[in-house]
């Protein structure tokens, strides 16, 4: 894990969600990666924070501002990344919304409807561009093969066989609410978090084949300014993790930067609980 998260991938990847917490900690990952960054979130101020946290220069970051709710504007950003860099590797969805309301029943529609746009639609909508974009032609990527100096020329020849399959790797960002209901969560954003599971599902058996894999991500409670905007007296709960603390977002983000390396080669279609033994 540690390997994957240190060494070079080279490449591009777009993170949305970037402005803050586990998105800001993946672009953080993928700049000491090697990687180019698109990164795109609804809080302009807090990208720009972000990027000055990766130290890249304005030539290898492309930076978007807008709602995932405006049509078009995911599909017309992920189009102009190859016209931008030349290409796209790794696509970390990482945006998303919880809210304030709880039973299902009280929960005002609009707000229903604002959950599964963001959370979900947005979502649909990013994994059928960026497979698109990943598919494009492009030159093989020498930093993803790992070599070593006790290496013998059969593993060397099967690594670097694997990494030339290599068309793309897309993580999505579900919750430990995508695999239980938890009392006290937002109704709807439990349905939108099992939705992403079976996003990643769908994408990973029909696109595995081309050489793109596509898993997810179920953080638990993670330090991020969503859990403690949005879910007042959570540090209660800390006592129910057997971890015995609440995540970082490092922890997600090393997950992440392990399942787009040739370490994850062989791991299409599953989801990566990321929280401390909470739903053990």
């Amino acid at each position: 894990m540690a390997l994957s998260s240190l060494r070079k991938l080279g490449g591009v990847a777009m993170i949305s969600g970037a402005g803050s917490g586990m998105g800001r900690a993946c672009a953080i990952n993928f700049a000491r990666a090697g990687c180019k960054l698109v990164l795109t979130d609804v809080n302009e101020k807090g990208i720009d924070a972000t990027i000055s946290a990766t130290g890249l220069d304005s030539a290898n970051v492309l930076k978007a501002v807008f709602d995932l709710r405006q049509d078009g504007a995911l599909e017309e950003l992920v189009a102009s990344i190859p016209k931008r860099f030349g290409r796209l590797d790794y696509a970390i969805n990482a945006a998303g919304i919880c809210g304030r309301f709880n039973p299902l029943v009280d929960e005002p529609i609009e707000h229903i409807d604002d959950v599964l746009d963001i959370n979900l639609r947005a979502q649909i909508v990013a994994n059928r561009a960026q497979v698109q974009a990943m598919l494009l032609p492009k030159e093989q990527l020498s930093a993803r093969v790992y070599e070593a100096p006790d290496m013998g020329e059969n593993e060397k020849s099967r690594r670097i066989n694997k990494a030339k399959n290599f068309k793309g790797s897309i993580v999505n960002f579900s919750s430990v609410t995508g695999l239980k209901s938890f009392d006290g969560i937002v109704g709807s954003y439990t349905v939108s978090k099992h939705g992403m599971i079976g996003l990643t599902r769908a994408m990973a058996t029909q696109y595995g084949p081309a050489g793109i894999r596509t898993n997810a991500v179920c953080p638990g409670f993670i330090s991020t300014p969503l859990l403690w905007n949005d879910l007042p007296g959570v540090e209660e709960h800390v006592s129910t993790v057997p971890a015995g603390r609440f995540g970082d977002v490092e922890d997600v983000a090393d997950v992440v930067s392990f399942l787009c390396s040739e370490e994850a080669a062989y791991v299409n279609g599953t989801t990566l609980t990321v929280d401390g033994a909470l739903t053990t």
